[in-house]
């Protein structure tokens, strides 16, 4: 659909009335239409996709600046990005990124045990 290209274009940051727009269709109908053919809301998809981008990206760079992290992906600030990201995660952010740091060292310690043996 138009409202899901325009969407993954922008990898969920596009405001819904922007969506609507694209898709040539008002807020209410896009809204209406979306929840019909997916069970959720244009909102809760933006904000799975900007998670999902957060996450891969903390996961690629665990080292990467929050507040840095939130602008680029449109939440109005740290705390927003924190608590969506809680919210579809469990976890905070900082605590998931640390969390990768440890997985990367882990993994880079046995690729070098295994090279060594």
């Amino acid at each position: 659909s138009k409202a899901g290209l325009a969407m993954r274009q922008t990898n969920g940051t596009m405001p819904v009335s922007q969506v609507a727009a694209a898709a040539h269709a008002t807020v209410r109908t896009l809204e209406r239409k979306f929840k019909h053919s997916s069970g959720h809301t244009v909102k809760d998809v933006s904000g799975l996709m900007r998670f999902e981008q957060a996450r891969n990206e903390l996961w690629l760079h665990p080292d990467s600046n929050l507040a840095g992290l939130a602008h680029e992906l449109g939440y109005t600030d740290q705390s927003h990005l924190s608590r969506e990201f809680k919210r579809y995660s469990g976890t905070t952010p900082a605590a998931f990124a640390r969390k990768a740091s440890q997985e990367k060292q882990t993994v880079s310690r046995d690729f070098v045990a295994f090279v060594q043996a």
